[in-house]
C-alpha cells in the first residue's frame, strides 16, 4: 500500500538489466531560481535514508531526488562472482545519466547540484569528469578521498592496509561484507577495488574507465562545497581537502559543522546541513549576497580553498 509521505519514484533500467528506483520529492514551492538536487548515497546507504533531507530542501523550494547505488536498498542488482561490472566508472557513466534523464523528464531542463554523501560524492566527482551540462555544481557531506595520507595515525595505517586486502577478499567472494564499513549488507566487489585504488594512490581512474578521469576532472570549472562534520573520523577535514584538491580549477569551499552530527545520521537530521547548502547555493549558484548584521558570523567555520 503506498503511504501519503511516500516519495514519488521512477524505475532506472540499467544496461545490466537490473532496476533500481529514483526517488522523488518535489517542492512544497519551487524557487525557479534555485537547481534541481540530486541525492548519491554513501556506501551502503538506501535511497530511503535520506528522505528527511530531501523534505527539509524541498520545504526550501528545491526539487530533489535520490537515487539508489546498484546493489544497495531496493537495487535488484545481484552481487556475486557472475554479476555484471558495478563500480565508480558505471555509477558515473551510466547510473547518474540516468537519473538525471528522469529528472529532466520530470522537471525540465534545468541546473542540477550533486549532493553526494561519503563515497556518493566520489561518484559524483567522477560524474563531474565526464562534464555533463546539466550539473551546475557539487556539495559534498560527510565526504572524503579515502586516500590514505589524508587520514591521521592508525586509520591511515589501516586504511592503507585494507587497500590491499579488501580487493583480494572482493575477488574470493564477489563481494566485501558491508560490516567492514558499518553497514550490512555486501558490496560489490567492482566498488571496492575503485575505492582500494584510491585508498592507496589518491588517483580517481577507475577500471574500465572509457575517459581520461584525472584530465577531465582538471577542466571543472563548477563549484564544489565540502561539509565536515565534527567528531567525524571517517571524514576528517584533511581528506575532504583532498576530494577537493580534485578539482584545481573549480571554486571549492570547505565549511565545518561545529554539531557532531555523526557521519551518516546528519542526513536524518538535516536542518543545520540543508542551511549551509543552501547558502551556498545562494552564493555560488543564484547570485544572491546575504545581507544584514549576521554576515561575519555565517562566515564562522567556512574555508574558501
Amino acid at each position: 500500500m503506498t503511504r501519503i509521505e511516500d516519495p514519488q519514484r521512477v524505475e532506472l533500467h540499467h544496461s545490466d538489466g537490473s532496476t533500481s528506483p529514483l526517488l522523488i520529492v518535489e517542492a512544497d514551492r519551487r524557487d525557479e531560481r534555485r537547481p534541481a538536487i540530486l541525492v548519491l548515497p554513501g556506501i551502503a546507504v538506501g535511497a530511503r535514508y535520506y528522505l528527511p533531507l530531501a523534505r527539509a530542501l524541498a520545504a526550501e523550494g528545491l526539487d530533489v531526488a535520490i537515487t539508489e547505488l546498484r546493489g544497495q536498498g531496493e537495487s535488484t542488482y545481484r552481487i556475486g562472482r557472475r554479476s555484471g561490472p558495478a563500480g565508480y566508472h558505471e555509477s558515473a557513466a551510466e547510473d547518474v545519466p540516468l537519473a538525471l534523464d528522469a529528472m529532466e523528464q520530470r522537471f525540465g531542463r534545468r541546473p542540477v547540484v550533486l549532493l553526494g554523501h561519503s563515497m556518493g560524492a566520489q561518484i559524483g566527482v567522477y560524474h563531474l569528469a565526464r562534464h555533463d551540462p546539466r550539473v551546475a555544481g557539487l556539495v559534498a557531506v560527510a565526504a572524503q578521498s579515502p586516500f590514505h595520507r589524508g587520514f591521521p595515525g592508525s586509520l591511515g595505517v589501516k586504511l592503507r592496509a585494507a587497500s590491499v586486502v579488501l580487493p583480494l577478499l572482493g575477488w574470493v567472494s564477489g563481494h566485501v561484507p558491508g560490516q567492514v564499513f558499518g553497514a550490512r549488507s555486501k558490496i560489490p566487489a567492482d566498488r571496492i577495488r575503485d575505492w582500494s585504488r584510491l585508498a592507496a594512490t589518491g588517483i580517481m581512474q577507475p577500471a574500465r574507465a572509457d575517459v581520461d578521469y584525472p584530465a577531465g576532472l582538471a577542466r571543472v570549472t563548477v563549484p564544489a562545497l565540502a561539509v565536515v562534520i565534527a567528531d567525524d573520523p571517517l571524514a576528517p577535514a584533511s581528506a575532504a581537502r583532498n576530494l577537493l584538491a580534485m578539482l584545481p580549477a573549480a571554486r571549492t569551499t570547505l565549511e565545518v559543522e561545529p554539531e557532531a552530527l555523526g557521519h551518516n545520521t546528519w542526513a536524518r537530521r538535516p536542518a543545520e546541513v540543508v542551511a549551509r547548502v543552501l547558502a551556498w547555493i545562494g552564493r555560488e549558484l543564484v547570485d544572491v549576497t546575504p545581507g544584514g548584521d549576521d554576515d561575519e558570523e555565517a562566515d564562522a567555520g567556512r574555508i574558501r580553498t
